[in-house]
């Protein structure tokens, strides 16, 4: 496995963990106001740091074993990955959804910016590997 494959595959191991500690973070938010368990924070956006995590450990672990995206695609892949989850690990502390467009809050309209330019990383290391898949195949 060549290097860059091999911080994709951790990378990918490392958001599993997180899911499963964000997954924890959602069942202490989930129950009721009366129990000493109980966090007072919006269940939403801790399910999407969860999901999104989940998700995209699985995405980085099957490109890291395909291995054929090269440099490029793992860069925009690994960048796209560690700022999505930044900016939803910030919104699920701070409460924010970060997907309304018009929120009054300065910091919910950043955090929306932030998962936009992720998710064209994300879709440029999928690109490229698209791409390279292609000229391989032909």
């Amino acid at each position: 496995m060549a290097p860059d494959a091999r911080s994709l595959f951790r990378l990918g191991i490392s958001l599993w963990f997180l899911a499963a500690l964000a997954a924890i973070w959602e069942l202490l938010a989930l129950q009721p106001p009366d129990s000493p368990l109980h966090l007072g924070v919006l269940v939403g956006p801790i399910a999407q740091l969860r999901t999104f995590a989940f998700a995209q450990g699985c995405v980085l672990a099957l490109c890291a074993l395909w291995g054929g995206g090269g440099r490029a695609m793992s860069v925009a892949l690994a960048l796209g990955a560690v700022l999505h989850v930044a900016a939803l690990g910030y919104a699920a502390s701070r409460g924010l959804l970060a997907v309304q467009i018009l929120d009054p809050r300065g910091d919910a309209r950043a955090v929306l910016y932030v998962r936009g330019l992720a998710h064209t990383l994300s879709l440029v290391g999928l690109g490229i590997a698209f791409v390279r898949s292609l000229r391989q195949s032909s």
